[in-house]
């Protein structure tokens, strides 16, 4: 009887451990969290993403995973970092509604040892889990088509890329003594570390590292061209003290510390390999983030403390992922400073000098940005990534000579750098006028005596000038601009120039103006016109042009009369002229006949001259109404209204056995024809047609389609529409009984 109760406990306890080998593990805690998925989460949620497969022998990752591929996890825990213990390397992992696991492959145990999730959601494919080893023993479980897992990764691949392209950009000439692998200040970038002894080999063996100190810089990158890389034995060390040797061994297996000096370096710390197939780590705590998307990562033992972005990873000897993440913020957004420009007269700090602009280029020669000095001589660029630029004047302020000299400018990390630049002034550009002052009769005859005043833009008057015997004067040296000649005294014997003269004085020129009088003529006298409709006296008409001839037909003015139908002509010589219409007011007839006027001296003759009104013009219009589906085929009777513009009836118009009717002549405007009865078996123009009568077409012609009905008419004489009534009766009652029976009513 012992015997036999001692196998059943020993079976038993065996079924018991196989079970527990299989079964995911879910602390209490975890135990009705929400199952309330907030998305897939961005880049920085994941302590590691594997594009790849997964397998893991052991070890434990300490905050969330992706994996791309399929996953064979034994004896292996994720987001160890959610337990409430106290060995813990990385930050705690806090369920925030992400997954802890995204799954986009399937998941399998090629071993009978557990596997632990520790908290949060899992994001599976609904085929990712086949041998149900997480549905069997945990619900917080969310399914995702594959597509949009997939999704995911793409834009962690496309995101992992632009880092490795970004990194690889990164240079230095100036390796800091004492420092591995080369590191030093970044050629554009100071406050950036980077590498430049791993490049141009095949394979890289990473031992100790001697590392700077970073606490003021923005990130130490170390960049690998090479395929196989391996972390071999050793430690990294870091000059905590900032004395130029790294003495500290940076610690991977001590708890977590927020306030330790390592803690901000394993978020600035970046080691990216883009063409790497293989890494190795051999009991190697890699401080830093790891970005090699096209690797296998094979472990034994060690630790990445950081985010770790893989192809694949074969994980043994207890390795483990420390949840430390990378700075994205401050890497999608580096250190920035400004510059700030002010411009002044180079003779006069406290003149500023507007409109001055340059153009910003970095180191490459590449224009990364533009200033424009503003009312105060001022231009402030936008954030600039710290490092060296240039400043080129490429337009100078006005009056100002362009700057030749390139400006070396050192953008610092929050500041705003101020530069002063001065502009020599250009000398005021110089030119002449000549003045020539001649009979307008005679431009032979100079004249002598003229006085004219020169006024600048602002018309000030800034000099005088007095024609001498030979009718000429030249000006002193003008600045180049516009300038107004005004004659202030005439030479004796002539007229007062009332015009005044626009002069455009030209860099290193003299320019030349020649200048009439008219002689003062013998007495003088006015005409003054009015124009008056024939029919209406009152009304004045404007726009009437005429002539003046004198008594040898020469003209010698014109005249067009003002919106008050009148106008007075320039002093005339006293004698005999001819008024000869040119051009009638708008509506009028032109005067054929010529009017003869007497110009006595000191007055003015007042002539009325009347204009005959013109009929108004009008025009007409045709229609031409067809069949639509053949035109050839012409429609007789239809009959349309004509409509004026306030939708009074003008007319009826019916087409003919050529389908064509004319309208009366209408006077110019808009009007509607609406179609009121079409032709037999045709259907009505259901919409009116707007038209205009111009004067540039006498008569408009319009073509009209309308189209056949398919109306079938009953037969007079028969049941007619007798039986469509007896249906519908019958269909009343048939209703009035349903809803009786159905008590609606």
């Amino acid at each position: 009887m012992r015997l036999r109760l001692k196998l059943v406990s020993i079976h038993f306890i065996v079924l018991l451990m196989l079970s527990v080998s299989f079964v995911v593990y879910v602390p209490k805690e975890a135990y009705g969290s929400t199952t309330t998925l907030e998305g897939l989460g961005d880049i920085s949620r994941y302590n590691a993403v594997v594009f790849g497969n997964h397998k893991a022998i052991g070890g434990d990752i300490e905050g969330a995973i992706a994996v791309q591929g399929d996953m064979d996890a034994s004896g292996y825990t994720i987001v160890g970092a959610a337990a409430e213990t106290s060995n813990i390397v990385g930050e705690k992992w806090v369920d925030e509604g992400y997954p802890s696991l995204l799954l986009s492959g399937k998941l399998k145990k090629s071993r009978e040892e557990s596997f632990i999730i520790q908290n949060g959601i899992v994001v599976m494919t609904k085929e990712s889990d086949p041998d149900r080893i997480i549905q069997s023993s945990y619900d917080r479980i969310v399914y995702k088509e594959k597509l949009e897992i997939d999704a995911k990764f793409n834009e962690f691949r496309n995101i992992v890329n632009q880092v490795s392209k970004n990194a690889g950009q990164y240079k230095t000439n100036t390796p800091i003594p004492n420092m591995s692998h080369g590191i030093g200040k970044d050629i554009n970038n100071p406050n950036i570390y980077v590498s430049s002894e791993l490049t141009g080999k095949i394979s890289v063996d990473i031992r100790d590292v001697f590392l700077p100190n970073a606490k003021d810089k923005d990130f130490i990158v170390m960049y690998s061209d090479a395929i196989e890389v391996t972390f071999k034995n050793g430690s990294i060390l870091y000059d905590t003290n900032n004395i130029g040797k790294a003495t500290d061994i940076v610690p991977t297996s001590q708890p977590y510390s927020p306030n330790s000096p390592f803690t901000e370096l394993y978020g600035k710390m970046i080691w990216v390999f883009p063409n790497a197939k293989k890494i190795t780590t051999e009991g190697y705590g890699v401080v830093g983030s790891v970005f090699a998307p096209n690797a296998v990562l094979e472990t034994k033992g060690g630790s990445i403390n950081g985010q770790a972005f893989v192809g694949a990873v074969q994980q043994t000897g207890g390795f483990e992922f420390h949840n430390f993440k990378f700075n994205w913020k401050h890497w999608n957004k580096p250190s920035t400073g400004k510059v700030k420009i002010k411009k002044v007269d180079s003779n006069n700090d406290n003149k500023k000098l507007v409109g001055a602009k340059f153009k910003i280029e970095d180191l490459n020669g590449k224009i990364v940005g533009e200033l424009v000095t503003n009312e105060e001589g001022e231009a402030i660029s936008k954030d600039l990534p710290i490092g060296n630029y240039t400043l080129v004047e490429k337009e100078a302020p006005k009056s100002y000579e362009l700057s030749k000299d390139k400006i070396t400018v050192k953008i610092e990390k929050d500041a705003v750098v101020e530069i002063k630049i001065g502009n020599k002034k250009l000398p005021d550009p110089m030119g002449k006028m000549k003045l020539v002052k001649v009979d307008t009769g005679d431009k032979n005859k100079k004249l002598a005596g003229a006085k004219f005043h020169i006024e600048d833009s602002n018309k000030k008057v800034i000099g005088e000038l007095v024609t001498d015997e030979k009718g000429e004067v030249i000006s002193k040296d003008l600045p180049i601009g516009n300038y107004t000649l005004v004659e202030i005294e005439a030479p004796k014997g002539y007229e007062l120039l009332k015009d005044k003269i626009t002069v455009k004085i030209e860099k290193d020129a003299e320019v030349e103006i020649k200048i009439g009088n008219k002689k003062l003529s013998d007495p003088m006298g006015k005409m003054k016109l009015v124009k008056v409709d024939i029919s209406d006296k009152n009304k004045k008409l404007a726009g009437a042009k005429f002539h003046i001839e004198d008594a040898k037909g020469k003209v010698v003015g014109e005249l067009i009369t003002d919106e008050k139908g009148e106008m007075i002509s320039k002093d005339l010589p006293i004698g005999n002229y001819t008024l000869v219409e040119i051009e009638a007011p708008k509506g009028y007839e032109l005067l054929k006949d010529k009017i003869a006027v007497k110009i006595e001296k000191d007055t003015v003759v007042e002539i009325k001259i009347e204009n005959k009104k013109l009929p108004d013009p009008t025009g007409q219009f045709e229609i031409e109404k067809v069949d639509d589906k053949d035109s050839e085929l012409k429609l007789k009777g239809a009959v349309f209204q004509v409509l004026d513009k306030e939708g009074k009836e003008l007319s009826r118009l019916i087409t003919d056995e050529k389908g064509k009717v004319i309208s009366n002549q209408l006077a110019i405007g808009k009007y509607t024809i609406k179609e009121i009865k079409a032709p037999n078996g045709y259907m009505l123009l259901r919409d009116p047609i707007e038209i205009e009568i111009t004067e540039a077409v006498k008569t408009q012609k319009i073509t009209v389609k309308n189209a056949k009905h398919n109306w079938v008419i009953p037969n007079t004489g028969g049941s007619g529409t007798t039986i469509f009534y007896v249906i519908g009766i019958m269909l009343m009652f048939g209703v009035l009984y349903f809803c009786k029976k159905n008590r609606i009513l």
